[in-house]
């Protein structure tokens, strides 16, 4: 029935009933207004307490629950002004934002790490001899590798460049280093690269795709039963290392990017520049490389949120000052 007072004529207690309902019917319009009256966005302070109607429907309206609007309007002609009404309301009221859709993803978010765990459960590869050839579809990585510490230690995934004779060896100055402060470490020969069959594609747009360096690290990650990592890459390593952290957010704790080659898609710099925003990249660059000009690491970094931490040339003590500075970012990283 109508609650306009003139038309349905209630006196008495009738009177008084139908007065209150269209104050709390006032006060949920301007509720609704009120969420969404910034382009979409609620305004700073929200009147939930001018009805007791408002405060019953608080949580969903802009809050946690899942909402089902339901307007009845009705096809008269006489009723044309408050089906208007109505239709207004809910039309406001649609563009209402709840917090069901974080809720949910959170929630699909601790599921999918549960089924990653439940995965990953009983997976492992011996390391005793320090190295090992592991499956993938991209054929068998020979990997370098101390994954004898225990489970809850952090992984340093350290992946080499591109280039002829090239292999995961070229991070035995990190080995002992990181042994030392607690740190498990894998050093792979990616396909093409020392003693792993294959072939590897230099090209960054190539990275992600399937079977691709990024697919292949996520394989040996798997093989290993490490749910996380720290991706450590030097050059062409170092924009894979960036590449799988866009991909694979879940299973990245930090990023140590040393001369990296860059990413060429927006997307993925946006995601990375989040999280270099938070402090979890750091970006070593060297300065007079003339393989790696300055001026390209500077607006790398501009892109990745970060801001470059300078190393000497990789041949001339750069080793050791990356090391350094690694280490230096593990000890004031905290590893959930």
């Amino acid at each position: 029935g109508s609650e306009r007072v003139k038309r349905s004529g209630v006196t008495g207690a009738r009177f008084e009933e139908a007065v209150a309902i269209n104050q709390s019917l006032l006060a949920l319009s301007n509720v609704t207004t009120a969420l969404v009256e910034n382009n979409g966005r609620p305004r700073a302070h929200i009147p939930y307490r001018d009805s007791a109607l408002t405060q019953l429907l608080r949580n969903s309206l802009g809050g946690a629950a899942r909402t089902a609007l339901i307007a009845c309007a009705s096809p008269t002609a006489d009723s044309a002004e408050e089906t208007l009404g109505t239709l207004r309301f809910a039309g406001c009221a649609t563009h209402v934002q709840n917090r069901a859709t974080k809720i949910e993803r959170e929630a699909q978010e601790a599921e999918d790490d549960q089924d990653l765990e439940n995965e990953l459960e009983g997976h492992a590869v011996d390391f005793a001899s320090g190295q090992a050839t592991i499956p993938t579809n991209s054929g068998g990585i020979h990997c370098l590798g101390n994954i004898s510490a225990s489970t809850t230690s952090p992984v340093v995934v350290m992946l080499h460049y591109y280039g002829k004779d090239v292999s995961g060896s070229m991070w035995q100055f990190m080995f002992e280093a990181l042994t030392a402060v607690g740190c498990c470490y894998l050093a792979p020969d990616l396909p093409g690269h020392g003693q792993s069959l294959g072939e590897s594609s230099s090209k960054p747009e190539d990275f992600m795709k399937e079977g691709g360096p990024v697919d292949v690290v996520r394989q040996l990650l798997d093989a290993c039963g490490v749910k996380k990592a720290v991706l450590m890459g030097y050059d062409w390593g170092g924009g894979i290392a960036c590449a799988f952290a866009a991909k694979h957010p879940k299973r990245t704790h930090k990023v140590i990017a040393w001369c990296a080659a860059s990413l060429r898609d927006p997307a993925d710099l946006d995601k990375l520049q989040r999280r270099g925003k938070k402090g979890d990249i750091l970006f070593l660059w060297a300065k007079n490389d003339s393989w790696h000009p300055w001026r390209k690491g500077s607006e790398l970094a501009g892109a990745l949120g970060t801001r470059i931490v300078e190393v000497k040339v990789r041949y001339k003590g750069g080793q050791e000052e990356a090391r350094t500075r690694a280490l230096e970012f593990l000890a004031s990283c905290a590893f959930d």
